[in-house]
């Protein structure tokens, strides 16, 4: 189980590095930590598994099987070696035995793999006799009897003829999977299937990037798509963003306002402190959430509060992002940095306070523009613009 952890964690690793290289997603940090965490553990596991799996460990139904058929036997120490492993600070040694079975095949030499308790060390030293069992009549395996019964003991001290037989031919079985008795384990090529399940999995939230990735071999073109999709998502100047953005606002700040700034991640929203009032607050949504930010910054002359409201409530937001798409034409600046839209009354002391107007403008590294709408959406007026636009041309012409 331990080593099937391993292998999805290091499928979750892979994918959570790839994942978080082509999305940002804060879901391949966090998947990033777990699977760290998970592999650190798991390898150090892993490894002593392998070193524990590779003693033959016997299943201990089967060796009191092997015991009661009578396949407890004497067998010589011809050679022992020490692997290098070690579990819980004993040695794993490789023991190379010559066994005399009492029933079956003859004679034969054979190797096992083995703990071996410091203590008893000594007494596995080669020309030593030990209890033995032989775990198939038709297989070589055999395991050491730690623990013989005082019977089998005294003939392992007295025996003469296993202890003088001079030599026997190795008995090399065909493999056939795992050894008879012992413990099942899990087939190897299971756990790079998991490693790519585990991949899979992770790596499914963005499994478009992935596929783009495939075709763009490019790790930051995909990501910089990514980024832009995500930001066009969330843009005040996507359609269906916008209304519900205004809405969470006025909800707190009230319907009558005197401006609203529309930006392309967020929206400010300026209005009186309370109803009545010739102060004014500041109100914004921002990362789906509305918040009243407190006093405005530059507070208007008293008078003129109540001649810059208007009822945002009446304005058509959802008409207004198609906007920023008509004043880049006008303008002839294309992907515009910084957009910004400013809803507002025009307010001149010894006139008429306009309608509301939708003020649109937009830059870039060599030129910026603006184009002024009525609520709308016709062109009231232009400004700046690149060279050879329709708003250059326009107010050269003026």
């Amino acid at each position: 189980m331990i080593r099937c952890l391993f292998a999805l964690s290091l499928g979750v690793l892979a994918a959570s590095i790839l994942g978080d290289a082509l999305t940002g997603d804060p879901l391949y940090g966090t998947l990033l930590v777990v699977a760290i965490v998970v592999a650190s553990i798991g390898l150090p596991l892993t490894i002593i598994g392998g070193v524990v799996g590779g003693l033959g460990g016997a299943d201990p139904k089967k060796v009191a099987a092997a015991k009661a058929a009578g396949r407890t036997t004497l067998a010589r120490v011809t050679g022992i070696r020490a692997t290098g492993s070690a579990v819980d600070d004993q040695p794993v040694c490789e023991i190379e035995l010559l066994v005399v079975p009492r029933q079956g095949h003859g004679p034969y030499r054979t190797t096992t793999r083995q703990v071996v308790n410091l203590a008893r060390l000594a007494a596995l030293q080669p020309g030593a006799v030990v209890v033995v069992t032989q775990l198939d009549p038709e297989r070589p395996e055999v395991v050491l009897d730690d623990s013989p019964d005082h019977d089998w003991l005294r003939r392992a001290e007295t025996d003469r003829q296993v202890r003088d037989l001079r030599d026997a031919d190795v008995w090399e079985a065909p493999r056939r999977g795992r050894a008879p008795g012992a413990i099942r384990r899990i087939p190897f090529v299971v756990f790079p299937v998991l490693a790519v399940v585990g991949f899979a999995a992770a790596l499914y939230p963005a499994w478009d990037e992935a596929g783009r990735l495939v075709e763009t071999r490019s790790i930051d073109t995909v990501r910089a798509e990514h980024d832009a999709a995500a930001a066009a998502e969330t843009s005040m100047f996507t359609p269906g963003n916008l209304r519900p953005a205004i809405d969470a606002v006025l909800a707190l700040s009230g319907d009558e306002v005197t401006e609203v700034y529309v930006f392309d991640q967020w929206v400010r929203v300026t209005a009186p402190t309370s109803p009545g009032a010739t102060t004014t607050d500041e109100w914004q949504y921002r990362d789906g959430e509305a918040t009243r930010e407190g006093a405005s910054l530059i507070q208007p002359e008293p008078e003129d509060v109540p001649r810059a409201l208007f009822d945002a409530s009446e304005i058509g937001w959802e008409d207004l992002p198609p906007l920023f798409d008509e004043t880049e034409r006008l303008t002839g600046i294309d992907d515009a940095d910084d957009p910004m839209l400013w809803v507002a009354r025009e307010v001149w002391a010894d006139e008429k306070p306009s309608d509301p107007r939708v003020h649109v403008s937009v830059s870039d590294d060599y030129h910026d523009g603006s184009v002024d709408f009525s609520a709308d959406g016709e062109v009231v007026g232009t400004s700046g613009g690149a060279p050879g636009s329709e708003a250059a041309a326009a107010e050269g012409g003026a």
